[in-house]
């Protein structure tokens, strides 16, 4: 922490508040992945964030095209999407299947492994979060959330 975290917002300088704002996250990582159990950890070992977002993106969809990976994936380009589904298919997280709509078209969608390790690992994040917010009030809950959408701005 910052040597001026007890004076107030208006007395330090944006470049200060910046500075104790990212002197948190590796705290706030840790405690989130502290609850996460052994084996979820070494699985997720081998998966990337990038990957792991890639994983978020098809489990909501029942199947997405390599175009709509790249899409949700953000300044993510075709072939680039189709290596992380490539890795994704050799680590056993996802599966390739043709549309039956369009043969010329590839889906992706979650392996059981893949589902099960997504579902794990949201339990314990969920977890992870459920304890750090505790000593918060549901306002204070609120407000923060409120504050972190305005800081990372709308969705894509």
């Amino acid at each position: 922490m910052t040597p001026n975290a007890g004076t107030t917002s208006a007395a330090r300088s944006r470049a200060e508040l910046i500075d104790e704002f990212l002197d948190l996250q590796p705290r706030m990582h840790r405690r989130l992945t502290r609850v996460i159990p052994p084996d979820v950890h070494a699985e997720m070992g081998a998966v990337t964030f990038q990957q792991m977002h890639a994983l978020h993106v098809i489990a909501r969809r029942s199947g997405v095209t390599m175009g709509e990976l790249a899409g949700c994936l953000e300044a993510a380009s075709l072939s680039s999407a189709t290596q992380m589904a490539d890795r994704l298919v050799k680590l056993g997280l996802v599966e390739r299947m043709s549309d039956p709509g369009d043969r010329r078209l590839v889906r992706v969608t979650l392996s059981p492994r893949g589902r099960d390790l997504l579902r794990r690992r949201e339990a314990a994040w969920r977890e992870g979060v459920g304890k750090s917010l505790e000593g918060l009030t549901d306002d204070e809950c609120t407000t923060l959330l409120r504050l972190l959408e305005r800081a990372v701005g709308p969705p894509p």
